[in-house]
Order: C-alpha cells, then sequence, then structure tokens
C-alpha cells in the first residue's frame, strides 16, 4: 500500500520470526507488517520503561547508601565477609 512515510527494511532473522509467531494470534489477522510495527512501537516503550525503572532503582540505592540507616562497617567490610576472608581493622 503507497505511503507518503519512508519504509524500513527488517531482515527476518529467528527472533524477529518468533516474535511475530507469538503475536499473531493476537493481533487478530493483521497483516504482518502492521504486527512488526506494533511489535516495534511497543518494544520501543518498554525499553523506556525499563530504564525508567533502572535508573530510578539507581537513585534509590544511592540514597539508601547515603542515607543514616546504612551500616558503613557492614559496607566496609563487605568483600571480606562475601569472600570469608578474616576481618580487618
Amino acid at each position: 500500500m503507497p505511503t507518503k512515510h519512508p519504509r524500513v527494511n527488517v531482515t527476518r532473522d529467528p527472533e524477529l520470526n518468533a516474535a511475530i509467531s507469538r503475536a499473531r494470534p493476537l493481533m487478530n489477522g493483521a497483516a504482518e507488517a502492521t504486527i512488526v510495527h506494533d511489535l516495534a512501537i511497543r518494544g520501543a516503550a518498554a525499553l523506556v520503561e525499563d530504564e525508567r525503572v533502572r535508573s530510578e532503582a539507581l537513585e534509590d540505592l544511592i540514597a539508601w547508601s547515603l542515607g543514616d540507616d546504612m551500616d558503613r562497617e557492614t559496607l566496609r567490610t563487605i568483600d571480606d565477609r562475601a569472600w570469608r576472608r578474616p576481618e580487618t581493622t
């Protein structure tokens, strides 16, 4: 179908083929191009959300590590404890 938008060539490798096959039953008979389009749009949204969650978790970790509840002695010796080495003073 003619479109005013530029097209993108995509190699149909085994992973893409599997993704199309998994999505097909959920797409109510949509054309494969529509399935690939929707997978790309939803995939981009998922990547953005994954990055948001990762960034938020990192910010939480930083806040926790700088907070008053941090057990600094445990943190100082955590490597020794993890590897069961005698504590150093």
